[in-house]
């Protein structure tokens, strides 16, 4: 049995593996454009090779599998490229479109020699991942949330999210304590990773500890301090740009760079694009509402000076109306005086007058009467001269009695009077006004 074991004709491994390698040399003699995804870059710093592993899926199933070389100078020829066209560098999870040489080795197996990767085509997915990110947060109604919300008109309390030692973070505080207007701005630094894979992490991270304390801050800031468009991936995730959308203060961004616009920079509030920018915008606000005050105190001193203006003339009108009233009540109370004055004088001269007709008529009758009757007329005379001279306002005044006017007439029966009516008193030496505050009927 062993004889005829002996006599099975068969080959060495190294003839096999030999035979194949010639095989797949001639067969496959040329590089080939292939399409995968790597799921692990596999770099070794000692050497500066990569070993990528690479599969193709099919509904999360993996149809092929094979291990790949990416020699030392062709991977940093390749990363450098990748880095300047599409702003970040190779790293696990791509699906990339890379020139390959199918290469079997006996003592390394089968393998593909990476020779080139296509940047337009990394590209193109990532502008097709911006791009669903787009379309996604537009469809849920998360894409202008943080637009809408007012902007405050005195941003002085800050959150920032960036690191310190961050160029454009320095810039940014640098411009906000040394202005020259001398307004005081309050920030805080939340420190994040800013670029790469682990950044979309650390900063919804700082984002939730801002979110606690929303209420000590008026806006938020991402500042990021310059390196161009390298990095800038992870704000067109869609982990990211949501958190911000839908974030309840305004978010400013300043991750500095003018091309490609980030979905993040689209879904933020504002965007001055860098840091400095966004210092010198903080500041304007300022500006806008301190031209506004100046106006509002223009116009206030000009109403109050039109106002004041308006209630002096009111003033002075009003006075002129006053004295105007004045005087013609004080000429009414004069006529009305030298009305009374007239009265009594005519009533005194009325009185006198019979009077003197009543003693002719005595003095004749004395010429024809007896002694006797003269003498009790001289006494009769006397006695009326008496009584004419008590008459005389003067003299009724000198005994305390005063003439009392109501409206300018005598006082002849106290029921024509009410109380609080104003009554004028003359006396020998002057007059009086008196205002009836009780009334006894007799």
């Amino acid at each position: 049995m062993s004889e005829q074991k002996s006599q099975i004709k068969h080959y060495s491994l190294s003839r096999v593996l030999s035979s194949i390698t010639s095989v797949i040399g001639r067969e496959y003699n040329r590089p080939y454009w292939i399409k995968a995804e790597m799921i692990k870059l596999n770099y070794y710093k000692k050497s500066n090779h990569c070993y990528p592993d690479l599969v193709e899926k099919s509904n999360g199933v993996i149809k092929a599998q094979i291990r790949a070389t990416l020699w030392s100078n062709t991977f940093f020829r390749i990363n450098a490229n990748f880095v300047k066209n599409t702003g970040k560098p190779l790293s696990n999870g791509m699906n990339i479109l890379f020139l390959a040489q199918v290469k079997h080795d006996v003592m390394h197996g089968l393998t593909l020699n990476i020779l080139e990767i296509d940047t337009d085509y990394e590209i193109g997915q990532l502008a097709k991942s911006k791009n669903d990110c787009i379309v996604r947060l537009k469809k849920l109604g998360f894409f202008g949330l943080n637009k809408s919300l007012p902007f405050p008109k005195l941003p002085k309390r800050i959150a920032v999210i960036s690191v310190d030692t961050s160029k454009g973070y320095q810039d940014f505080v640098n411009i906000l304590k040394n202005n020259t207007r001398g307004y005081h701005f309050f920030h805080m630094l939340f420190p994040a990773l800013l670029q790469g894979d682990a950044a979309v992490d650390s900063i919804i991270e700082q984002l939730d500890n801002i979110r606690k304390v929303k209420h000590h801050f008026d806006l938020v800031t991402i500042i990021r301090g310059g390196g161009g468009d390298v990095g800038l991936a992870c704000y067109d995730e869609y982990d990211l740009a949501v958190e911000v959308a839908r974030f309840p203060i305004p978010v400013v961004s300043g991750i500095g760079h003018s091309t490609n616009e980030t979905v993040v920079e689209m879904v933020a509030n504002y965007n001055p694009i860098t840091p400095t920018d966004l210092a010198y915008f903080l500041q304007q606000q300022f500006d806008n509402n301190a031209v506004v005050l100046n106006e509002f105190q223009t116009s206030i001193s000009s109403i109050a000076k039109t106002y004041l203006r308006e209630q002096n003339s009111f003033l002075m009108n009003f006075a002129a109306i006053l004295k105007g009233k004045s005087d013609r009540y004080i000429q009414n109370e004069k006529h009305d005086l030298q009305r009374c004055y007239q009265s009594i004088r005519q009533q005194s001269e009325f009185i006198l007058k019979s009077n003197r007709q009543k003693i002719s008529s005595i003095v004749n009758i004395m010429h024809i009467s007896p002694l006797k009757s003269l003498i009790s007329n001289r006494q009769s005379v006397k006695h009326i001269e008496e009584k004419i001279e008590l008459l005389k306002p003067e003299n009724l005044f000198k005994k305390g009695y005063s003439l009392s006017l109501h409206k300018g007439k005598p006082i002849a029966d106290i029921s024509e009077l009410s109380i609080g009516d104003i009554v004028q008193t003359k006396t020998l030496t002057g007059e009086l006004e008196s205002k009836i505050t009780k009334i006894i009927k007799k």
